[in-house]
């Protein structure tokens, strides 16, 4: 699948008018010397683009962003454990998409990502799935554009209000609990999980989440506090859990 998606965002690239425009491959031998274990497809992909801009600022995809690379100086950073994610991308309304790894295993999942308030989403299984349907709306877009198209803007529109965009405000929701309650649940995976959870700690079940689900972390978390977000069992769970006072 990686090698079409390439072909299609190439392509596209090509007749855009330079309104895509592909950033440039990144060798093996980089690649390679990353800390975290990069599997085949995203390497097929880097190798060939390292990302790619629609119309500009904010549609920015940079694959290589250096915060996968340089730890994040910021105790209120959502993602404290730096082996256990990769960000996909940043854009200008404070959204990070980044998909879950396994700190164990170095096994890529599930595609997440959240705000700067605790509001959080399950976006898609797979960076492959999201970065394929990045691609679609891309192709959606030029398609329908007229001479004069602002493309940056109509990407947005597909982005963030079509149906078919994994992007798009979703209308599934998933509750987060309080972790006494998970521990409480019945559920002996869902127990599992909270038990190892500080006790103000809040943890949404996402195992038959359909894509994409909201996480609204805002509604239990108290006013005022930031969190810090971790995945379990392949990106089946989410918990938020507060950042202690400095």
């Amino acid at each position: 699948m990686v090698d079409e998606v390439i072909a299609r965002l190439e392509a596209l690239a090509a007749v855009s008018g330079g309104q895509v425009e592909l950033a440039p491959p990144l060798s093996g031998q980089e690649i390679s010397s990353w800390a975290t274990s990069v599997p085949d497809d995203f390497r097929a992909l880097l190798e060939r683009t390292s990302g790619f801009t629609v119309g500009g600022h904010p549609h920015v995809f940079d694959f290589n962003l250096p915060d996968n690379h340089v730890p994040v100086v910021n105790e209120y950073w959502p993602l404290q454990d730096e082996s256990a994610s990769w960000i996909l991308h940043s854009d200008g309304s404070a959204t990070t998409y980044y998909v879950d790894v396994d700190p164990e295993s170095g096994a890529w999942g599930r595609v997440f990502s959240f705000w700067e308030e605790p509001y959080a989403r399950l976006v898609a299984p797979d960076f492959l799935t999201w970065i394929d349907n990045l691609v679609t709306g891309v192709r959606l877009t030029l398609e329908a554009a007229q001479p004069g198209t602002d493309l940056r803007r109509a990407f947005s529109e597909w982005l963030y209000g079509a149906d078919d965009s994994l992007s798009r405000h979703p209308l599934d929701v998933v509750e987060p609990l309080p972790v006494a309650t998970a521990r409480t649940s019945g559920d002996p995976r869902l127990a599992e999980v909270a038990a190892g959870l500080p006790d103000d700690a809040f943890l949404a079940d996402l195992r038959t989440a359909a894509y994409p689900t909201e996480v609204p972390f805002a509604r239990v978390v108290p006013i005022g506090e930031v969190v810090t977000y971790t995945r379990f069992h392949n990106g089946g769970f989410l918990a938020a859990a507060l950042v202690p006072d400095l």
